[in-house]
């Protein structure tokens, strides 16, 4: 043995196997690195490793049979030792050690700098932090198996957006795409994504094939694509969610906390009865329709019926029961806050971790301050949507319920900022398109405000929200007859009795009552509004007892109708110059204002506090009256006069009341100057009814005013008869894309 080992020295087979192991070792590491740097596919690194390996043993076997000399390569029976002169071995030596140096300094290299880690991603990956997945197709022959594909594609959507190093396009804005003829590329621009994901679903029997790819927008090459073929259970639905979220998190290189990795493993449900009953409801709370929010709240309950733990349906029940009464008043505050309270913290106990849950938290504390202004509901608001945003950052949602919260706080530009943020994950989202004029008209921008409702207005047609903003928004611009015919378009679009909700106030100020009462006639006896219709009709015509008598029977309102009764009354009171009553009902509907906290007059309120700064002079408390006017008027430095976030003449209403005579007619005369026509714009009465500045009446330039005033509206009254004659509105609602003067001026 010791003689075979000291061939192999002689013949330099182990120095050979030394120096060609350290060579194999940088070449290698080095190809690990450059290779999949070049798009090199990962068969021919294989075959690179396998090539030097085999280049090893045949460099040994060259080694044994072969010697190089200086007569050159000769076999080593042939070598005459003799005559060959002795070899520098050291020499040999300082190369290997210089060779393992190398070695050494390589794989520190990649090791420490961290170099070799980013082999980890696919070799092709694309580095990329934003994604549409637009909605699956179902291959089966069922149509209601499209109810499946989109509840697997919500899901996956859901998902995803739980990563915070993606960008993930929200559904209503993917939705858009179903069965669209658009290539990819000009979805992922419209949607300014750099990767969109299709799917399509095959579902038979027992067996379920999903089939996914993740394409490069800007090229519409595959990146990945993968096909799964499954028995058919709620579990392997949802783990085929996890595997294809984690595997298009790896193609886009993004990072996963091990927070996101346990999200993407959570199974919701395990019955697909329940899985499709709470994908239909989720359809139909997108879509925000009185009858489609009804019929979600029956499917949402059926599903926790199903499975009672399943969080995501409890989180959905308690927003569709929010949005019923925000949006259409069709449930008593008191109900929808006890199912709503009831179901979001069924689901948080369920599931801490899940954002929705905690969205619908804020909305639902938001809707409890928004009820009396009072405590620090807003405030449990604004850290529910701040978790919600931390857990996931691609809930459009958390966003555009957090603006109202920072709108309320005086913020309005964090407002604005957060919408375009929601934009930005929701590009066709509804709300930050309705949302945003108003907050722009509340810095005074109307312009801006109107254009982009005409741009709403054009992305959603169907929509009918739009066209009430910018029948409101009109009305504060002094426009009326062109309101009017926005509001009218707005009714014609819905079922609501309360859409098209501003030409009661329009046809109060033209005096036709016989109009007010066809809009009163469209309420069913059970809608909550429908209790307060005789004493608001009653009101209409200037029978302000009648109001009273009709709407103070009722010796606690709910929510919806206090907020509409309560003023009425309250006006109804101070005209009668029953100051006790009309104080009492004013305090009802602004619990805020009951304090004489200096804070608690803000711009959705400073209106009433004006109004009741004029009830307690009449009732001898100057000091409370005086601290009331000061605050309204601070409120309104920062407000417009004119837009749906306009203030009017209530700065003439507090001179007025000040007694400050010549200065509240030159601030009327500023006011109409500025295009100022109407008080139903900003207040329950007209302005021949407005108690506020009967001490104005006996002066003549009041009256010259007045009559100015009247001949605007009557030219506009007179508009509106054409239009109703002729069933032609194009003409008015056209005019909104002229200038923003008053149509009716010279």
């Amino acid at each position: 043995m010791d003689s075979f080992f000291s061939e192999l020295r002689r013949r330099n087979v182990l120095r050979l196997a030394a120096t060609y192991a350290l060579v194999a070792w940088i070449l290698i590491e080095a190809g690990s690195v450059l290779l999949p740097t070049f798009g090199v596919p990962d068969w021919v690194f294989r075959a690179y490793v396998i090539v030097i390996f085999a280049g090893f043993m045949v460099s040994l076997v060259l080694a044994w049979v072969f010697e190089i000399t200086p007569d050159g390569v000769k076999l080593d029976s042939e070598v005459d030792r003799r005559a060959q002169p002795e070899r520098d071995r050291n020499r040999s030596n300082a190369v290997i050690i210089a060779l393992l140096a190398i070695a050494l300094g390589v794989s520190i290299t990649f090791n420490v700098t961290g170099i070799r880690s980013q082999d980890a991603a696919p070799v092709a990956a694309a580095v990329t932090d934003s994604i549409a997945v637009l909605p699956f197709t179902s291959r089966s022959s069922d149509p209601d198996n499209q109810f499946f594909a989109d509840g697997i594609h919500d899901d996956l959507l859901g998902r995803l957006a739980d990563i915070g190093s993606l960008r993930v396009i929200s559904r209503t804005s993917v939705n858009k795409y179903r069965d669209t003829s658009k290539n990819l590329r000009q979805i992922g621009a419209e949607l300014d994504v750099d990767t969109v994901v299709e799917g399509a679903v095959q579902r038979s029997g027992d067996q379920v094939r999903i089939t996914v790819q993740l394409i490069d927008a800007a090229t519409d090459e595959h990146i990945w694509a993968e096909s799964y073929d499954r028995e058919l259970t709620a579990s392997n639905v949802f783990r085929i969610q996890s595997d294809i979220s984690a595997q298009i998190a790896a193609a886009l290189q993004a990072a996963l906390s091990p927070e996101e990795e346990i999200r993407l493993a959570v199974v919701p449900t395990e019955s697909l009865e329940a899985l499709s009953l709470y994908t239909a409801a989720r359809n139909n709370l997108y879509l925000r329709r009185f009858d489609t929010l009804l019929e979600a709240r029956e499917q949402f309950e059926r599903a926790i019926e199903i499975d009672p733990n399943y969080a995501q349906a409890h989180a959905g029940l308690a927003e569709t029961v929010l949005v019923i009464h925000t949006n259409h008043n069709a449930i008593r505050i008191e109900e929808a806050d006890r199912i709503a309270a009831e179901a979001v913290a069924r689901a948080l106990e369920i599931d801490g971790q899940l954002a929705a849950a905690h969205a619908v938290q804020g909305l639902l504390e938001f809707n409890r301050y928004k009820a009396d202004k009072t405590g620090n509901a807003h405030l449990l608001a604004a850290a529910a949507y701040e978790r919600a945003i931390a857990l996931n950052p691609n809930l459009a949602n958390a966003y555009v319920w957090y603006s109202s919260v920072r709108e309320t706080q005086g913020d309005v530009q964090g407002a604005i900022d957060l919408l375009t943020t929601a934009m930005e994950i929701d590009p066709l989202g509804r709300i930050p398109y309705l949302n945003l004029p108003n907050f722009y008209a509340m810095l005074g921008e109307n312009d801006k405000a109107v254009n982009l409702l005409l741009k709403s207005i054009a992305i959603f047609p169907d929509w009918p929200s739009p066209y009430e903003s910018m029948a409101e928004q009109l009305m504060g611009l002094g426009r009326l007859d062109e309101a009017l015919a926005w509001s009218r378009a707005a009714a014609a679009m819905s079922d609501d009795p309360m859409v098209g909700k501003d030409s009661v106030r329009i046809y109060q100020e033209f005096g036709e009552s016989e109009k007010i009462m066809d809009f009163t006639a469209r309420f069913p006896e059970e809608h909550p509004i429908y209790p307060i219709g005789e004493g608001f009709m009653r009101f209409m015509n200037n029978d302000f007892e009648g109001t009273i008598e009709t709407l103070a029977r009722f010796d606690e309102l709910p929510d919806a109708q206090g907020q509409i009764a309560y003023p009425i009354i309250a006006v109804s009171a101070a005209i009668l110059e029953d100051y006790d009553m009309a104080r009492e009902y004013l305090v009802r509907a602004n619990p805020m204002l009951a304090s004489d906290t200096s804070l608690n007059v803000n711009r959705h309120n400073y209106e009433s506090a004006i109004l009741l700064a004029y009830i307690n002079r009449n009732l001898g408390r100057d000091r409370e009256a005086s601290e009331l006017l000061a605050q309204a008027w601070n409120v309104m430095q920062d407000l417009p006069r004119l837009g749906i976030a306009g203030y009017g003449i209530s700065d003439v209403h507090v001179l007025a009341i000040q007694g400050r005579k010549d200065a509240a007619l030159d601030a009327l005369r500023d006011a109409i100057d500025e295009g100022f026509v109407s008080l139903m714009s900003f207040e329950l009465w007209t302005l021949d009814q407005d108690i506020l500045i009967d001490n104005l009446r006996d002066d003549p330039r009041f009256e010259a005013m007045r009559n100015e005033l009247h001949g605007l509206i009557e030219v506009m009254r007179e508009n509106v008869r054409r239009a109703e004659e002729t069933g032609d509105w194009s003409e008015l609602q056209n005019r909104v894309r002229g200038e923003l003067t008053a149509a009716v001026r010279p």
